[in-house]
């Protein structure tokens, strides 16, 4: 019996043990389904389906609008979430002409609302259009996608320059020996290409004891010129030239100021001219020539009979005077007192050929004419003078008078006969009469006075007549001679310098020359 009670309770223990294996098998299952259960149940009733998170705001921004090869672009994403640390954008794939600079994230405020914004920095390397795929945006789980980029890349364009022209002096400025002609350089860098370089800014500048001459601009270079300027010093111990500013081609520019040293003047390689001014005094700077040349007679000259009659007069009273000037060994007087009746007297043309004969007998080579300006009006002022005498005469053949039957007339109609410009009979045409004389005389005043106007104020050039005279290249007597004149030469004065005249020939010959041997007319 107690073998039986034993086996019976070692069957319950078994059936026991093995009902708790079986629990401990199943038991996890059954815990995973219910808590399945438990949560599904939570959840359908906290978060309803409809509910489900919207995703993230996004905004894209490009700039420029209109990029250009080789200038920096850029897209911005901008994602509606404050704190820019639980932000992730994920950029897609980029092309190979993109080249990414760099990328940089910052919060920004739109609309009083706080944003993240998330740069990325392109450089692009060829013009094309490119397509960007779209971004994507991650914020706690939710996902947004931006739209695809398309853009267009232009070539580069050139760039706009900013000009900033300058001047300066290419060399050192050197020693110039009185009288010699020294050569400086002057540079003008940074210039627009497009315009013209500034020309002709030099032109009264120069120093009080130099003559000053500018170059021609030679090209060294895009925008960069060269000017060469040719100083020629007269006396002192050195040249100033001031510093300037002037405009030119809408800029502003400055030339600044130079100080060249004068040498002492070089003497004449001519051994008789430099014994001739150690022996002659100063006043005596100059020597008439007194040959015996006798008044020509050719037969180029105009003869008295041919001249006009009304201007023979004039003309023999001229050829009279000139002759008796030449005979009396006053030859260059004789060429200053043709010379002014040839551009002021009536019968001035007729005086030309003898003139030409006169230079000729004096051994002279190149001479220009005489500008005729007789009674020192212009020729075209004698022309609208004959234009309105001419006028006149068809106005007054026009309105000439015609017979009438003569007849008794009554008071009425002889009033009727006076017109309102005159009390008498053709008062009409005695008032034209009246207007161009009027205006023939307003033109005679007009022209006489600006004739006399000017030569008042343009005194710097005067016409000459030299002695036989050299030419120094300073006013001093022991400057270098640069040319020799001869007797009767004609000139232009432009300059004085105590006693002194700067001269100038018609063929570009010129000098300073004493006041003495010179005679303006």
């Amino acid at each position: 019996m107690e073998k039986q009670g034993m086996g019976q309770r070692r069957r319950i223990y078994r059936s026991g043990l093995l009902g708790i294996l079986f629990l401990l098998a199943f038991l996890p299952a059954l815990w995973a389904e219910e808590g399945e259960a438990a949560t599904g149940t939570i959840l359908d009733e906290v978060i309803p389906a409809e509910e489900t998170p919207s995703p993230p705001e996004l905004r894209l921004e490009t700039s420029p609008a209109s990029p250009v090869v080789n200038n920096p672009w850029t897209v911005s994403v901008l994602v509606n979430h404050p704190r820019s640390s639980e932000v992730n954008v994920k950029p897609p794939r980029f092309p190979s002409s993109l080249i990414l600079e760099r990328v940089r994230t910052e919060v920004r405020s739109i609309q009083g609302e706080r944003w993240t914004r998330v740069e990325f920095l392109f450089t692009p390397q060829r013009a094309g259009t490119i397509t960007l795929e779209p971004f994507e945006v991650t914020v706690f789980g939710r996902q947004a996608e931006s739209d695809k980029i398309t853009v267009r890349f232009r070539e580069e364009t050139s760039t706009v320059r900013r000009y900033e022209p300058r001047f300066r002096w290419a060399s050192p400025v050197p020693s110039i020996p009185a009288g010699e002609r020294g050569e400086l350089f002057l540079e003008l860098t940074n210039w627009d290409p497009s315009k013209n370089p500034p020309r002709g800014f030099l032109w009264g500048k120069a120093p009080r004891n130099a003559i000053l001459e500018e170059g021609e601009a030679a090209v060294t270079g895009e925008g960069s010129f060269r000017y060469p300027v040719f100083l020629i010093p007269l006396e002192g111990t050195e040249a100033v030239l001031e510093s300037f500013s002037f405009q030119s081609g809408g800029f502003n520019l400055d030339v600044p100021g130079i100080k060249a040293a004068i040498l002492p003047a070089q003497t004449a390689d001519d051994p008789v001219l430099a014994e001739q001014q150690n022996e002659s005094p100063a006043d005596e700077i100059y020597q008439n020539d007194n040959r015996d040349i006798p008044f020509p007679t050719a037969a180029s000259a105009i003869p008295a009979e041919a001249v006009f009659p009304l201007f023979r007069a004039e003309y023999r009273r001229i050829t009279a005077t000139v002759k008796s000037l030449w005979e009396n060994n006053r030859r260059v007087q004789a060429m200053a007192e043709i010379r002014r009746n040839e551009r002021d007297s009536l019968s001035g043309p007729f005086l030309a050929p003898l003139r030409r004969e006169m230079e000729e007998a004096l051994g002279l080579g190149f001479t220009g004419n005489e500008r005729w300006q007789p009674l020192k009006i212009s020729f075209v002022s004698w022309i609208i003078l004959v234009l309105l005498i001419l006028t006149v005469l068809s106005i007054l053949f026009v309105f000439r008078p015609h017979e009438r039957i003569r007849r008794r007339k009554s008071p009425v109609e002889k009033a009727s006969e006076k017109n309102v410009t005159s009390g008498r009979r053709g008062g009409f045409k005695t008032i034209i009469v009246l207007v161009v004389a009027i205006g023939f005389t307003v033109i005679l005043v007009e022209e006489g006075m600006g004739n006399f106007l000017i030569g008042r104020l343009n005194t710097s050039r005067n016409s000459a007549v030299l002695e036989s005279t050299p030419a120094y290249k300073i006013p001093d007597i022991k400057g270098a001679v640069n040319i020799r004149f001869d007797e009767g030469q004609p000139v232009t004065v432009t300059d004085f310098h105590l006693d002194w005249c700067y001269a100038e020939t018609a063929d570009g010959r010129f000098g300073w020359v004493p006041r003495k041997a010179v005679i303006i007319y």
